[in-house]
C-alpha cells in the first residue's frame, strides 16, 4: 500500500526533491538517459515522438534541441480514460505543447500506422524516432515497428519502450499474450462514446496492469526482440529499467541499408514484399 502512494505521489515528490537514494528512478527518465548517450545532441536532427502523452518526454527531447520535433498522437475523440469507468478525453493540443521552447516543433493528431499516403509522405523521414507506451495498445504490432523502420533515415536511431507479459510461463517463450475476452469487457455501448459497460473483470493476480480495452495482447521480451529483427534493425540494444519483475522493455535500434526481410526468399526471384509492411 505504501508503494502505491509513493507511486502516485511520485510526481509531486520529484518536485519537491523529497525521493530518496532508495527510490527507484522513473524509467522515462532512465530512457532518456540512455539517448543522451548514445545521441548527446539533436541539433541539425528530426526527430518524431509519438504519444506523448503528459509531455514530460517531449520537454526533454526539446531540451537537446533538434531542429524539427514531431508529436503525434491518436485524435483526442479516441481517447478515454476506462480503467475505472471515467471519460476523460485529451485537448486536441495539450496545454503543456505550448510551453515547450522550440522553434520547430509541430503537434498532429493520427495514427501513425493507418495515415493516408499523402500525410506519411509529408511527415518525410526521421534521425530518431521516440516511442514509449504505445506498442502493446497497437494490434499489429510488426507492421506498427515496419512503419517506425520506414520512417527512419538511414542510420536512424529507435528508442522503443513497451509493457511485456506477466504470465509466469509465457513470459519465457517467443510469444504474445492475448488478453481477449477481458480486454472487451471495458468497450464503449454502442455508437456512444458517452456510455461505457463497466467493466467485471477481475484482475488476474498475474496481471498487475489494468485492463483496458485498446490492450488486446502483451509480448514476451523476445517476441519484440524478434519483431526488430524481422523488420530490418541492427544493433538492438536492451536498457536496463528498474522496475521489478521485467514488466517492461526498454531498447534502442538503428536502421542501416538493408531494408529488412521478405515473406519468401526462395526461388530465382525474391519476393517484393517485406516483412511486416502492408500488401
Amino acid at each position: 500500500m505504501i508503494q502505491s502512494l509513493k507511486r502516485t505521489l511520485r510526481p509531486l515528490l520529484e518536485r519537491l526533491g523529497l525521493l530518496t537514494p532508495y527510490d527507484p528512478p522513473n524509467y522515462r527518465a532512465v530512457m532518456f538517459a540512455a539517448l543522451t548517450r548514445l545521441k548527446p545532441s539533436l541539433q541539425g536532427q528530426r526527430v518524431l515522438e509519438i504519444g506523448p502523452k503528459d509531455g514530460k518526454d517531449s520537454e526533454r527531447l526539446a531540451s537537446l534541441q533538434p531542429e524539427t520535433l514531431v508529436l503525434m498522437d491518436i485524435p483526442a475523440n479516441f481517447t478515454r480514460n476506462i480503467t475505472s469507468n471515467a471519460i476523460t478525453p485529451r485537448e486536441h493540443i495539450p496545454s503543456w505543447f505550448h510551453r515547450l521552447q522550440l522553434p520547430g516543433k509541430s503537434y498532429k493528431e493520427g495514427n501513425i500506422l493507418y495515415l493516408p499516403p499523402r500525410e506519411l509522405d509529408a511527415l518525410g523521414q526521421f534521425d530518431l524516432i521516440w516511442c514509449t507506451g504505445v506498442l502493446y495498445h497497437n494490434p499489429e504490432p510488426l507492421r506498427f515497428i515496419k512503419r517506425l523502420f520506414n520512417l527512419l533515415r538511414p542510420g536512424g536511431l529507435l528508442i522503443l519502450e513497451t509493457s511485456l507479459t506477466r504470465h509466469p510461463i509465457l513470459k519465457n517463450f517467443n510469444c504474445v499474450e492475448l488478453l481477449w475476452p477481458k480486454s472487451q469487457r471495458c468497450l464503449r455501448m454502442g455508437d456512444d462514446d458517452h456510455t461505457l459497460i463497466p467493466s467485471l473483470v477481475t484482475p488476474d493476480a498475474r496481471q498487475s496492469l489494468s485492463i483496458q480495452s485498446n490492450v488486446s495482447h502483451l509480448p514476451s521480451r523476445l517476441a519484440v526482440l524478434s519483431w526488430l529483427e524481422m523488420a530490418g534493425f541492427h544493433d538492438i540494444m536492451e536498457i536496463p529499467i528498474p522496475i521489478p519483475d521485467q514488466t517492461r522493455l526498454g531498447l534502442s535500434a538503428r536502421k542501416e541499408t538493408f531494408s529488412g526481410y521478405t515473406y519468401s526468399n526462395r526461388g530465382p526471384t525474391p519476393s517484393p514484399y517485406g516483412i511486416g509492411d502492408s500488401l
